[in-house]
Order: C-alpha cells, then sequence, then structure tokens
C-alpha cells in the first residue's frame, strides 16, 4: 500500500507556493489530486495546515524569528515550510506537540537535511514550550493587529484610516475564521427545500443562507465535483455577496443583459436564472480558457441563453451594441477575500491599487456606451479599497453626466442599517454581514 505523508504534502504545497507564487487553491488541488490515494480525513488534514498556515503566517514567522537565531528570510524555503507547518500545528491544531515536532525532523532529513534536524528540533521544542511568552506590539496600535492577525500593516493601516481600530479588529478576526462554502440553488432545475434535502441524504451540513433565499451554506464537503446534485447541475458556487450584487442588477426575463467581466461565470449563472433562461446573455472574459469554463458550466446548469465571448472589458469598440443591463464586476485587489483565499494577504503591498484603478475606470467608461437610455449599469468589486470602490464611483458620475445613482435600498434585506444605499452604493464588511467583503453600487441611465 502506498504510504503518503500529509505533512509533507502541506509542506511541498506551502513552499511552492510562497517560493512560485502559487495560488494556494490551485496548488492544493493539484497535490491532493496526484494524492489521491489518502484517505479524506489526511486530505482534510493537508488542507487545514495549508490554508491555516497561510491565514497566520504572519505571527508564525514572528513566532519563528522571536526563538531561533536564524530568521526566516535566511532559511532554507524546505526547512521554512515545515517549520511554518509545524508552528501551526503547535499553536492552532488539537495535535500533541511532540508529534509536530516530531514529524517535522523527519521532514527535514527526508529532503537532505539531516545535518539541521537537530537545528529543527530545538526551535520547535523552544516554540512549543513558550507558547505562553510571545512578545506583540503595543495593543492598540496598528502594528499589534498586523502581528496578532497576520495583516499586512499597509493593509491594516488603510482600514483603520476608513473604519477605525475596533471595525478593522473585528475584520482582520473574522479573516482568520475557516471560511464554508456558499451555493446558488439553479431554479432552473429544482428548489432550495429539495437541494438542500438532496445534499444532506449525500451527508452533507447544510445552512440557509443569510441574504438570499436561494442560497446554502455547506460544510463537511471536500470535493462538490463529485456530488450527484453538482453533477445534475443543481447549483454554483457564488458567495452570497455575489448574489445581492446580482439582485440590485434586477435583471428580468426577456431583457438583454451583458455581463463585461463575468469569470468565472458566478454572476452570468445567477443572471440567466433569475432570468428564467429567457432574454439574452452576453458574458465576456479577456481569457480564453476562463470563456471554455464558462460555457461548460452553463452547459451542466442548462443554461441556454449565454454567449460567452472573448473580450478585453477595458478596449472599446467603434460600434457599441445596446443592453437593458450591464453589469462591471470589475479585476480588483481581491482585499474582501482573505478568509477564502488567504495567501492574498501575503502577495500585495499596495502599489498595485493605482494601477488596478486605471483598468477599473477604462472598463467603467467602456460600459457606459453599453447601456441602453433608461438602462441600468453596476459596478462592483470584492475589495475593500475606497480608491477603487467609492472614489471610482464618484468620478464615474462626476464624468458621466448622463448617469445617476439609484437608491438600493429596496434590494436589501429589512433588518440591514444601510447608511450609503440611498446613496446608490453599499459596502459588505465581511465580520457583519457573513459574506466576502464587497462592494456594490447601482446607477441608471437618463432617458
Amino acid at each position: 500500500m502506498i504510504q503518503i505523508n500529509p505533512r509533507e504534502i502541506a509542506a511541498e504545497a506551502l513552499m511552492e507556493i510562497m517560493e512560485a507564487e502559487a495560488y494556494n487553491t490551485m496548488t492544493l488541488r493539484r497535490l491532493l489530486r496526484q494524492n489521491g490515494a489518502m484517505p479524506r480525513q489526511d486530505r482534510a488534514f493537508v488542507t487545514e495546515i495549508v490554508n491555516g498556515t497561510l491565514r497566520n503566517l504572519i505571527y508564525i514567522d514572528h513566532v519563528l524569528n522571536t526563538f531561533s537565531k536564524t530568521k526566516t528570510e535566511k532559511m532554507k524555503p524546505w526547512l521554512l515550510a515545515v517549520l511554518r507547518s509545524a508552528v501551526y500545528q503547535i499553536y492552532f491544531m488539537d495535535v500533541p506537540d511532540a508529534a509536530a515536532c516530531n514529524e517535522a525532523v523527519k521532514l527535514a532529513g527526508a529532503r537532505g537535511y539531516a545535518s539541521l534536524k537537530g537545528f529543527v528540533n530545538g526551535v520547535l521544542r523552544t516554540v512549543a514550550k513558550k507558547k505562553t511568552e510571545i512578545p506583540l506590539p503595543e495593543k492598540g496600535t496598528a502594528e499589534y493587529l498586523s502581528v496578532a492577525y497576520s495583516h499586512p500593516l499597509w493593509l491594516v493601516r488603510m482600514w483603520i484610516a476608513y473604519y477605525g481600530y475596533e471595525e478593522t479588529e473585528a475584520i482582520c478576526a473574522y479573516d482568520n475564521q475557516p471560511p464554508d462554502v456558499t451555493i446558488r440553488v439553479n431554479t432552473l432545475k429544482t428548489n432550495q427545500a429539495e437541494l438542500k434535502q438532496m445534499l444532506e441524504d449525500a451527508g452533507v451540513e447544510v445552512k440557509d443562507g443569510r441574504i438570499s433565499e436561494y442560497a446554502l451554506h455547506l460544510t463537511k464537503t471536500a470535493d462538490l465535483s463529485r456530488l450527484e446534485a453538482f453533477q445534475k447541475g443543481f447549483f454554483h458556487v457564488q458567495d452570497e455577496s455575489s448574489q445581492l450584487a446580482v439582485r440590485i442588477l434586477d435583471p428580468q426575463k426577456g431583457e438583454s443583459i451583458l455581463d463585461m467581466c463575468a469569470a468565472p461565470g458566478g454572476k452570468s449563472f445567477t443572471t440567466a436564472e433569475t432570468m428564467e433562461n429567457e432574454g439574452r446573455l452576453l458574458s465576456c472574459d479577456i481569457y480564453e480558457h476562463k470563456i471554455e469554463l464558462m460555457e461548460e458550466g452553463a452547459e451542466r446548469l442548462g443554461i441556454g441563453i449565454m454567449e460567452c465571448s472573448v473580450k478585453d472589458g477595458a478596449e472599446a469598440e467603434e460600434e457599441q451594441e445596446g443592453f437593458d443591463r450591464v453589469l462591471v464586476d470589475a479585476p480588483c485587489s481581491g482585499l474582501g477575500l482573505m478568509r477564502k483565499k488567504p495567501d492574498i494577504r501575503l502577495k500585495k503591498d499596495g502599489n498595485e491599487i493605482d494601477s488596478l484603478t486605471g483598468i477599473q475606470r477604462r472598463i467603467l467608461e467602456n460600459a457606459a456606451g453599453y447601456v441602453k437610455e433608461g438602462g441600468v449599469l453596476v459596478y462592483s468589486t470584492c475589495t475593500l479599497c475606497r480608491k477603487e470602490n467609492e472614489k471610482n464611483l464618484e468620478w464615474f458620475l462626476q464624468n458621466h453626466p448622463e448617469f445617476t445613482a439609484e437608491d438600493i435600498t429596496k434590494f436589501l434585506p429589512a433588518d440591514w442599517n444601510a447608511e450609503t444605499a440611498e446613496k446608490g452604493y453599499l459596502t459588505l464588511l465581511p465580520h457583519k454581514t457573513g459574506t466576502d467583503g464587497f462592494f456594490i453600487s447601482r446607477m441608471r441611465r437618463k432617458d
């Protein structure tokens, strides 16, 4: 029988993600498939170590740098991955300290670092012994939040300027919680009650959505694609924030709708389902391979009105077709996704925001020409950055007096107190809404 060490797979994933700047979801998926003989429990163990280590990496490196004479930036990539994953097990998992330490020492030797087994053992023994003696920056400072919650300092400072200290701490704490999986019921094929029962019969834990009547939250499922309900096209994966964006777009049966930055397709799928598969939906993206994935998804879901096309949303066409509604879910810094994509916090330094803003404005400028008179334009992002959100909305309305912001209060749950909804936009703070961090705005072109 093939013996696969889940800790070795986890360290391999961490090294690849950090050294090759690979995406954690893609790296994990590939390594788990390559080691498909691992039992389900071990697969879950690997996933927990990788995502948990990335989610707490700044803190983990702070611990290592406190107790190791050799600092993390000087360590060999393999040894660093092994040490990081071991510290996560010791500090955040129900794993005996001795087991985490001993297994890390074995992994060091397994990759040609037998001479450094003593170093690994010494560091981890100290780390385990000194759990309650970790020196942290002074409470009440941005530096404290950065280390304690493993968020980059530049981001913490930006959020404190936006939301204040306590709100920023709440966002950071929420980002560090393991996410569930949110899906949208395919109303073309089934309903919420039937799908919920089918998933529960398959051993999946299911909870109703918080915002959308068609949302379900899933836990205890490793590979959704293996579920019969998925294969039959009864649902697609989509956060409730994205579902709310489509609700605010308010697509109607028989209309013509343009989704300018559609990949991976969730908003287009929900739009088509809301339209009851009647009308015209043009879904565009800049990457051809993503178009193919969207077409496969539409076929699985039984959507016939979706026309997928390769198009750069930032490049204007000489002649623009008019649409009743246009959705711009713009490429962004993704700072609202750190709960689900923990590697984002390690690969952003804030320098890309100005270039992203330029792209977003070009797409918005282009989108304006596609909206019919009396039509609707929705602009959304999955980030918590005012340059990419409120400032872009202000810029667009100043430069396009033919558009006005529309009150979106009627699209929100009755118990929400969204102060900006009357002004035509909404920021979803994840710890308050239980969603991704998200921005949604709605504008109408004057007749």
